[in-house]
């Protein structure tokens, strides 16, 4: 009522307290009496498959509240944010944008399809309603028109594939924007690492994918599994709470990609193999390398070159 005090008379008032919830307990349940833990699932969310056939990755709850975390101490998220929610439902993005928000006490803005189909538009659509925080894959900034529109408060995340210099420089540099450059797969929860390009940057030859996120490990490994020197390329392993409990009703290629971690003390611990290469620069972050696989991203969706021949 308060939003349309001209249409006070003609809104309908539906109390949830009412219609739903007014047999229901008002503090919430005890997780011990009834057997919850934080290994509990949380979603299961599919990805594309080499075969052809999408594998569900199971989440843990654990694994997705160190997420909340994680956004809030990295990504510098509060209850006074507005939060864009980009990406579509059926894409892990969108796990990653609900809780940021969420996980807060922030506002989750959800733009139309129209207005989220261009980078124009939806350079528009957050300026207008003043978004502090927008996860979007380098893609939608094909034209590097408008970027003076965006304000010096703007985080925006990239992530989903990997983004060009340029674009990371003049984001920064011309948009006057926080630029952050994420990176994780699904099985490692969505975000296993990011990077904050410096403020004002005016040369940028690379843009590492950063350092793990809290509680999280990253592991470069050669062939035979064993750690590579700085600047050596070798294979991203994932290890700490962000890896998933595996893939549901696969357990062979769970065994395939999820194995025990050597390199933890914690019992139990694992880690995922993700295909990605990778190598550790001198300053401590790590510049990714491609893929060791056939596998492209394309708008941050993963393609399996094998399913289009």
């Amino acid at each position: 009522k308060t939003l349309f005090p001209d249409r006070r008379d003609t809104l309908t008032v539906v109390s949830l307290n009412t219609v739903l919830w007014n047999n229901l307990r008002e503090t919430n349940p005890d997780p011990a009496a009834i057997g919850l833990t934080s290994q509990h699932l949380a979603y299961v969310i599919y990805t594309s498959g080499s075969t052809g056939s999408p594998k569900g990755v199971m989440v843990q709850h654990r694994s997705l509240t160190n997420l909340a975390q994680a956004q809030i101490s990295h990504f510098h998220v509060s209850s006074q944010s507005r939060v864009a929610q980009f990406a579509s439902s059926s894409f892990d993005a969108s796990i990653f944008e609900v809780v940021m928000a969420l996980g807060s006490n922030a506002a989750l803005y959800i733009p139309t399809q129209a207005e989220r189909q261009t980078g124009p538009e939806f350079l528009s659509y957050l300026v207008r309603h003043r978004l502090s925080h927008a996860t979007l894959p380098p893609a939608m900034f094909q034209s590097y028109e408008h970027l003076e529109q965006l304000a010096a408060q703007t985080t925006l995340i990239l992530a989903g594939e990997a983004p060009p210099p340029r674009l990371v420089r003049d984001l920064a540099l011309q948009g006057r924007a926080t630029v952050i450059n994420a990176y994780g797969p699904t099985e490692g929860t969505i975000c296993a690492t990011a990077w904050v390009c410096p403020s004002g940057v005016d040369v940028l030859s690379i843009v590492p994918i950063g350092r793990p996120i809290a509680n999280t490990r990253i592991y470069i490994l050669d062939a035979h599994g064993a750690p590579v020197p700085v600047g050596v390329a070798g294979e991203l392993y994932i290890g700490g709470v962000g890896v998933a409990r595996g893939y549901l009703n696969r357990p062979e290629l769970t065994a395939e990609k999820f194995f025990a971690d050597p390199f933890s003390q914690e019992a139990g611990a694992r880690m995922y193999r993700t295909g990605d290469l990778g190598r550790w620069l001198s300053d401590g972050n790590i510049e990714f390398l491609g893929r060791n696989d056939f596998q492209v991203k394309i708008r941050g969706f993963r393609i399996e070159l094998g399913e289009i021949e």
